[in-house]
């Protein structure tokens, strides 16, 4: 064999070693619209080239495949079945604010993982199954809330699960013995020195029935103050969140079952429980008697921003500001509406709305109002849930345009910047501490039942362009993600479940994975 030949030769060996080795299974760019395409991000600089995934401003690490760091067995549950809508799995997970410890909820059983070392810190069993869990923000504390008879709010010790102190909120909600019917606590919100709670419960007897409460604890579990002091508001309260300093305190109520004729209410709180002030979002008639924000409603860290994202579709953002001048305060996305409430193109300055009802091949469709985010002072996100007719018991004949998708708006006038399709639901936009990353953790597609679409989906929120563009990288997993936390090392915790496919197999695990 020539010389030149035997180069040739082992000069293409060691290209093909090369790029055998340095392909990730795990990490898919994706086009436009969030599909799987054929593209891979390689480790080690080496990069396909994409129009629609620009690389230029990842550093190496981000650049690196993420990888499975270690996972903890949560034990044997029902599998999710691919063909039903919302996730019947209800655990929750949290990380410390130093991001070394998380903390897993899953049925009654709670955990705190140490993340450095890869252990199981400690566990015990709650009276009733976890509904959410938050670290104090100096992380000596573990706030944890449960669904039950008692609906219970614990303070615990977050180095042993000691318990500190405990809060029955079935005193205050009351109680059943149906498991549908009992409070539960839907939020915790951590403060550097307060605790937030939203705490609520519903029952159907002749009609639908709504019982919610607010609190304000210290971190080591003592009731500073409640609202209403002496009564339930006769609403659901399902979201809370605050300021960092705690001094300004946001959450609503609303009505979720669309049947008692309600508005919804943002109200504004100082850390001593006095309103500041609220602002009252009418019923979008015809489609609906009432109006409810489910988990939209956030305050950026300062106060000075808040955003609310209404279920059937509508955004709003507000300036502290301006809301507690002298007289009523105004969204700064205030639209004219025409007399029967439905929204004038003619009769608006700008976009306000992101999914409300629309006519599609005669049916009225809307794809649900998940979460809102405040990403900086210029950019608010929105992500949307499963596509819902507007009608009762309408069909829908086919999938909402933003369904399951993360929309970004522009904080001036509300204007959409871009989409990212997600293909799944997500169960939330979830930031890191120093809010540099975000993580989406994405369930199954009941619609079209691909299973390519579960994962994680990081983000780089300091990063310029689109979605894409400010995609750090995507994990996929066989089962379904139910819920995440990013720390402020871009390490991903979160909770896979089973899936049970048409045919009867079951992929994936119950298990908390770490990703990083």
């Amino acid at each position: 064999m020539k010389k030149n030949s035997v180069v040739l030769i082992l000069i293409f060996s060691f290209i093909v070693l090369i790029c055998s080795g340095c392909t990730s299974s795990h990490i898919v760019a994706s086009d436009e619209q969030g599909n799987n395409s054929s593209e891979e991000i390689l480790k080690n600089d080496s990069v396909q080239e994409s129009s629609q995934l620009s690389q230029k401003n990842l550093t190496y690490s981000e650049k690196s495949s993420p990888y499975l760091y270690w996972e903890y067995e949560l034990g044997d549950i029902n599998p999710e079945n691919l063909s039903e809508g919302r996730s019947n799995v209800q655990d929750c997970v949290a990380y410390s604010e130093d991001g070394k410890y998380v903390a897993v909820g899953t049925g009654k059983k709670l955990a705190v993982i140490d993340v450095p070392n890869k252990k199981l810190r400690w566990e015990k069993a709650l009276k009733g199954n976890v509904s959410d869990i938050s670290f104090s923000k100096d992380g000596k504390y573990l706030l944890a809330g449960e669904k039950s008879t008692d609906g219970y709010i614990y303070s615990l010790d977050a180095g042993t699960g000691a318990e500190i102190h405990s809060y029955r909120s079935a005193d205050d909600l009351g109680t059943s013995t149906n498991p549908k019917y009992q409070p539960c606590i839907y939020k915790i919100t951590a403060a550097d020195d307060d605790v937030y709670i939203a705490a609520g419960r519903y029952w159907k007897e002749s009609g639908y029935s709504l019982a919610s409460r607010v609190y304000r604890f210290n971190p080591d579990g003592t009731l500073s103050w409640k609202l209403p002091s002496t009564e339930n508001y006769a609403q659901s309260v399902n979201w809370i969140d605050s300021s960092q300093d705690g001094k300004n305190v946001v959450f609503s109520t609303g009505d979720w079952t669309n049947s008692l004729g309600l508005d919804a209410v943002v109200y504004s709180v100082d850390d001593s429980g006095n309103l500041r002030w609220k602002y009252e979002i009418t019923p979008l008639k015809p489609y609906f008697v009432s109006a409810a924000i489910w988990h939209g409603l956030d305050i950026s860290d300062d106060g000075s921003m808040i955003t609310a994202y209404t279920g059937d579709g509508r955004k709003y953002l507000f300036y502290d500001s301006e809301m507690m001048n002298p007289g009523n305060g105004k969204t700064a996305w205030d639209m004219k509406t025409q007399g029967d409430g439905r929204n004038s193109r003619d009769t608006y300055d700008w976009q306000s709305n992101v999914t409300v009802p629309e006519e599609v091949e005669g049916s009225y469709i809307y794809a649900y109002g998940e979460e809102a985010k405040i990403s900086s002072k210029n950019e608010t996100l929105y992500l949307t849930g499963a596509t819902l007719p507007a009608y009762y018991p309408d069909n829908v004949s086919v999938a909402h345009p933003l369904e399951n998708t993360l929309v970004s708006s522009e904080a001036e006038k509300g204007n959409t910047s871009w989409t990212y399709s997600l293909g799944g639901r997500c169960a939330g936009i979830f930031f890191s501490p120093d809010t540099r990353f975000f993580v989406l953790p994405v369930g199954k597609d009941s619609a079209s039942g691909n299973t390519q679409v579960q994962g994680i989906h990081v983000f780089g929120n300091q990063k310029s362009g689109n979605g894409h563009s400010r995609l750090i990288w995507k994990y996929n997993t066989e089962g379904v993600i139910v819920d995440a936390a990013i720390s402020s090392n871009c390490t991903v915790a979160a909770v896979e479940a089973p899936l049970k496919l048409e045919n009867g197999d079951v992929i994936g695990k119950h298990r908390l994975i770490i990703v990083r």
